[in-house]
């Protein structure tokens, strides 16, 4: 996914530090100062900042005159700089078609027999949107319009904020962008085809933030006729006009729920030791006094260190496994494996007795396609697994949070309903599953299926 970085001064020296937008975690390179800068389902706020002052904005209003063949001679009526809010989604989009395929019947190419069976798709994809949190058409700015790592965001701050410029409302809620991020990805990667029904869809963020973007409404006229035109504060160019003066009042509203980025320290709640930093993950182990730590709702909440052998080999992937109960009080291996006969073999009677549990991968992959598959599979054959409480090498970050690995356990248990016939009764549909508290459980594997390599945060990058 796209890289955007931002960039915020050091609470322990002052110092301009420069990380990835989305960051968890970091250490500065300077005091050393080990910082903490999100959590999951926490939004928070950038801003760009823009060098135009009015001697640019008439020059770029000039060479737009210019360009369309008009006289330079105009008379300014007004001049006012704005920032537009916009959502940025980054993460996973899971989708789950199924498409009526038919078969001939007959001599003749025109006898066809009726429905006969459905195909299913999985469509995986990572995704990396910008929704407009306003809603005034004026400003024709339908997305962020600046290619990632181009210029720095700022941590907002209102101390920082550029005077005299004027925020527009936030007047789109989360939901109402996430909607609309939905409808664009599905449209975009043309998921919407006439002949697929979209039998399930979930996306998943990883990260989600308001960035607001400089804009300048600049008004003229010339031979009796005003008009506005909207200048890009950073390409520094005129992007869009419309007829008359543009007048715009602010309320104040924002329905974004984003906060100004407030850094604190990073430290194991038990003993004061340093944590480890990560860009983006959730789960953290104190070496000083061997416990762990989740990131939960801006803390962290102790968790055991619980791992079990899989497949053979070191690589320890972090999975969410939720206890799952169907139709009819089924919620045992035993009574799965009367459906799923392909996969649970009824000859496993040792693991009969033991919970259903439905596996939801807790780490990032480039192949979500292959993630799925890894996540389905453990579904499907229900591991008996030994269950351990040590400390492990760990081969992948754990990034997802629980409330997100509900989400998916829907997907996933819709991809296992369309594999089986038998499970296509209402008895069996989601809205009717008991669902058990999550427990995140590392599991080795033969390889490694995530990003095993860590990305490297920047820190402390000079600005003259």
């Amino acid at each position: 996914m796209s890289n955007y970085f931002a960039v915020f001064n050091c609470p322990g020296c002052g110092s301009p530090l420069e990380i990835q937008e989305g960051t968890i975690s970091l250490s500065c390179s300077y005091c050393e100062l080990i910082m903490r800068v999100g959590s999951p389902g926490r939004i928070l706020k950038y801003f760009y900042k823009s060098d135009l002052d009015d001697f640019a904005v008439k020059f770029a209003a000039e060479r737009y005159l210019k360009k369309k063949g008009f006289p330079l001679k105009f008379e300014k009526l007004e001049s006012k700089q704005f920032h537009l809010p916009f959502y940025r989604f980054r993460g996973m989009s899971y989708a789950l078609l199924s498409e009526k395929m038919a078969g001939k019947d007959g001599d003749s190419e025109e006898q066809l027999m009726p429905l006969r069976k459905k195909v299913f798709h999985q469509k995986c994809r990572h995704f990396d949107l910008t929704i407009p949190g306003f809603n005034n058409k004026s400003f024709g700015l339908d997305s962020l319009g600046i290619r990632p790592g181009v210029m720095p965001l700022v941590a907002y701050h209102k101390e920082i904020f550029p005077r005299g410029s004027i925020q527009a409302d936030i007047d789109v809620s989360p939901e109402e962008a996430k909607e609309k991020a939905m409808a664009m990805f599905f449209f975009n990667l043309g998921f919407a085809a006439a002949n697929k029904e979209c039998i399930s869809s979930e996306m998943i963020g990883e990260g989600l933030s308001v960035i607001f973007y400089p804009v300048w409404a600049y008004s003229i006229q010339q031979n009796n006729i005003s008009s506005t035109m909207f200048i890009d504060g950073l390409n520094k160019r005129v992007y869009h006009e419309i007829p008359g003066t543009f007048e715009y009042r602010t309320s104040g509203l924002d329905q974004s729920r984003a906060e100004e980025m407030n850094p604190v320290q990073h430290k194991c709640p038990n003993c004061g030791f340093d944590l480890p930093t990560s860009e983006s993950s959730l789960f953290y182990y104190c070496a000083n006094c061997s416990r762990s730590y989740m990131i939960k709702d801006d803390g962290y909440a102790l968790t055991d260190m619980v791992c079990g052998a899989y497949e053979a080999g070191e690589y320890h992937h972090p999975f969410w496994r939720f206890g799952f109960s169907a139709g009819n009080d089924i919620d045992t291996v035993g009574k799965f494996s009367k459906i799923l006969t392909g996969e649970i073999p009824l000859i496993a009677k040792s693991k009969r007795d033991n919970p259903y549990y439905i596996y939801v991968p807790a780490f990032k992959s480039t192949n979500l396609s292959t993630l799925t598959s890894v996540g389905i599979r453990l579904c499907r054959v229900q591991p008996e697994i030994e269950v351990q409480r040590k400390n492990f090498s760990r081969a992948a970050e754990m990034v997802l949070p629980e409330s997100e690995a509900m989400e998916l356990v829907r997907f996933y248990w819709e991809v296992i309903r369309s594999k089986y016939q038998y499970l296509s009764g209402s008895e069996f549909d989601f809205n009717s599953r008991i669902l058990g508290q999550g427990e995140i459980i590392w599991l080795s594997l033969s390889r490694s299926y995530g990003q095993s390599k860590k990305s490297r945060t920047k820190t402390a990058q000079l600005y003259a």
